[in-house]
Parts: structure tokens; sequence; C-alpha cells
């Protein structure tokens, strides 16, 4: 097991080029700092910040090297080792880049339980002067949490790497974060999130809206990405409309009901899905990735009409989420539509080119 001393004068080199890196940097130097004070029972300096693209220090100082390729942020896998005397932290891009500085400060023992909560290596530990490094370092995504990925069909899905994401639980949970979104930020960061994820009707909403607009660029200090969605693939369908439309919801047993989905060969159905994909996607259109989830614990309850009876459920919900995916193909080009299937499910309708599956989500 590898041994880092953070009493040592260390100088952390950093891409000044790289901004989502920046504020990872100062929480590295921060950290650092406060164990080598657990260390010598003191406050100590922390390590300096120095422009990598900079003249060397000078003298025999020991370094922290940060470094990363120039990928986009759907890259985000890292990897680090450390020596006496020099340690390098490398990332596939500044997203990846903030992953392993994270993954290193953890591997010495940092915790941080919830936003606002740090843990810091237990005096008994800090008093040897010296961390014991716990884990290897390399990952993609890797930190502890819940982590899903997305699978595809052709292999060139923007999502093909291990994506971490956070899901708020619901409608408390969110504004909880909204109200504090600097400090929820910072803890998504320091725990390896990749993404954050929010209703589609809470872009929508111009109170909210707004703060996540806030939310966003705070996020994006760290190359946090926002999404859109979650179990939504019904608010397409809106039910309101279910008085003057019964024949847009899903039949059961010969009822049209209101529960779950609705009925996705049925022509007025997939103009609402238009007209509401519209507005919802326009509303968050900053979000590179929107996920169009089934209900949950629902995902064969789909539509017995004449016209769906000639259809399986899977092959039901890849019909609704092709729908949604040639708005969102029409309003914003850029992005992509994620669904929930079970491989080899779908039958043989073939899927737009910007819609890819999950066969796992976050909450199963």
């Amino acid at each position: 097991m590898a041994n880092f001393y953070a009493s040592k004068e260390w100088v952390i080199l950093f891409p000044p080029d790289v901004p989502e890196i920046k504020k990872a940097a100062e929480d590295m130097s921060q950290y650092i700092g406060l164990l080598a004070g657990l260390a010598e029972g003191l406050v100590k300096k922390p390590p300096a910040l120095m422009d990598a693209h900079g003249p060397e220090p000078s003298g025999t100082l020991p370094l922290i090297i940060l470094n990363c390729e120039g990928s986009g942020p759907e890259r985000n896998g890292f990897s680090w080792r450390a020596g006496p005397e020099r340690v390098e932290i490398y990332g596939e891009s500044g997203r990846g880049l903030c992953n392993g500085i994270y993954s290193f400060l953890a591997a010495l023992g940092v915790s941080w339980p919830a936003p606002g909560e740090t843990i810091l290596p237990s005096s008994q530990v800090a008093n040897l002067r010296v961390f014991p490094l716990s884990t290897a370092g390399t990952g993609a995504g890797s930190a502890a949490g819940n982590v899903f990925a997305p699978s595809t069909c052709d292999g060139n899905s923007p999502l093909a790497a291990p994506w971490k994401r956070y899901v708020p639980s619901g409608k408390k949970e969110i504004q909880h974060i909204l109200k504090k979104s600097d400090v929820f930020v910072a803890w998504a960061a320091r725990r390896c999130y990749d993404a954050l994820v929010f209703p589609m009707a809470a872009f929508a909403s111009r109170n909210s809206g707004r703060k996540l607009e806030e939310l966003r660029k705070t996020a994006a200090e760290y190359g946090i990405s926002l999404e859109a969605g979650g179990r939504e693939l019904s608010t397409l369908v809106p039910r309101r409309f279910f008085l003057l439309h019964r024949d847009f919801f899903r039949m059961d047993e010969g009822r049209r009901k209101t529960d779950h989905h609705f009925c996705p060969t049925n022509p007025g159905a997939i103009a609402l899905i238009g007209k509401e994909g519209v507005k919802l996607f326009r509303a968050a259109s900053h979000a590179k990735i929107f996920h169009l989830w089934p209900d949950k614990g629902a995902d064969k309850l789909w539509c017995s009409c004449p016209t769906c009876r000639a259809f399986t459920p899977a092959e039901q919900n890849r019909i609704a989420a092709n729908a949604a995916a040639d708005v969102l193909a029409d309003v914003n080009p850029g992005a992509s539509v994620t669904f929930s299937e079970k491989s080899g499910e779908g039958g043989k309708i073939p899927l737009r080119k910007n819609l890819f599956m999950m066969e796992r989500l976050p909450d199963e």
C-alpha cells in the first residue's frame, strides 16, 4: 500500500486552460493542507497552485501534476499514481480530471457524506504523519454511490461510458437542492457525479427554471452536466386530456385508463407528444440528454386496443420513445433521448439515431 506524506511542501501544477478543474484543484489544496495540519497538530499552509504551462518551481519540491486530454465531457475516465515526491492525476477530459482529484482525496480518507459535510481521517491515522492510499487509482465515474449506465444498439452512443448521475427523489428534495445549489453542486462533484437529472417540468417552471439555470452555471464549473427527465414518458400525454380524448390513453380489458402510459398508435396521442415535447424540450434547451423512462413498476402496462395488440409492451414503448425522439431532433438536434428496455425485448422496431437504450435505471 502506498503512502502520502501530507506534511511535505507540495506544489500543485494545474492546466489553466481547463476551467472546470479550477475549483477541484482548489479543493485538493485545501484538503491536503487540512490533512497536514492533522498530522502535525497545527495549522499548515495549503499546497501552492501553479500554472502547469509556466516555469517549473525551483528546487526539489514535491509535485502534484494534474493533466487531461481535450476530450468532451462525456469522457469521464481517470487514473492516478503516487510516489514519495510526485503524484500524477490524469483525466480523459476536464470532467475526468475532476473525478481523479476527488478519487485521490477519497483514497486519503476524506469523505463527504452529505452536502456541506466533510469527514477527515481519524486523529489516530493522522498522527502517523502518513496517509495510506486505500484504493487503486483508476476509474470511470467509479466513486461510491448509485452508478448506472446505458447500453446501446450500435456502440456509438455518447452515453456509452459508465456515467454517474444523481436523480433527486422528489419535489421536496428538488426544492432543498435549489435553495442551496452551490453547496449541493460542490458535494456532487466531490462524490464524482457526472450529471444531475431534474424533471422536465422543473425546467418549464418560471421559478424553478431560473434557479436551475443558476445551478447549471455552478455545475459547469466542475464540468457536471444537467440532464432532464426521468420516469416521464407519460408526461408527454398529460392526463388532463382524458375527459375529451379518452382514445389517447391505454386500453385495458376494453376500458380506457389514465393510470399508466397511453395509446402509442393513436395519431392524436402522437400529435400531442409533438406539442408537449416541443414545450418541454425547449424549456430545457441547455440539456443534451433527456430521459423518458416508463412508469415505475408498469413496464408491461401498455395499451391493448385493437391496433396496439399487434405490438408487445416493449415495442409500444419503442414506438412512443421514437415519437419523442423525432420531436427532440427538430427542437434540439444535438441532444439525445434515453429510454428503458431489457435487452432483446424491443422486437424489430428500429431506434431513431438520437435514441439510446438503458437497461438499468437508478431506482431499480
